[in-house]
């Protein structure tokens, strides 16, 4: 039981709204990739800041008023733009 809440309370911290994340983006093939990403979160998520870096498949995203990040609507808008995105680092 205890480590089922361990478990519970680890997976819920990663899913908590923060002001600045770091992702792992998976399945960009191309600076392109990357280039759309940016473009596309300007577009339609321009209350964060945004940068993706093709070489290291990172993303940095913070919230441009110091608000929590919606991680959830992150993760599906990069879902939708066909990329997988990991949390590595939360602030």
């Amino acid at each position: 039981m205890f480590k089922l809440f361990i478990g519970l309370f680890l997976m819920m911290s990663v899913l908590m709204a923060e002001s600045s994340l770091k992702l792992e983006i998976g399945g960009m093939s191309c600076g392109g990739c990357a280039n759309g990403i940016n473009e596309s979160f300007e577009e339609d998520l321009s209350k964060y800041k945004v940068t993706v870096d093709y070489k290291t498949a990172i993303m940095d995203i913070s919230s441009k008023d110091g608000s929590d990040i919606d991680i959830k609507e992150v993760l599906k808008a990069l879902e939708e733009l066909g990329f997988k995105g990991k949390v590595i680092h939360n602030q």
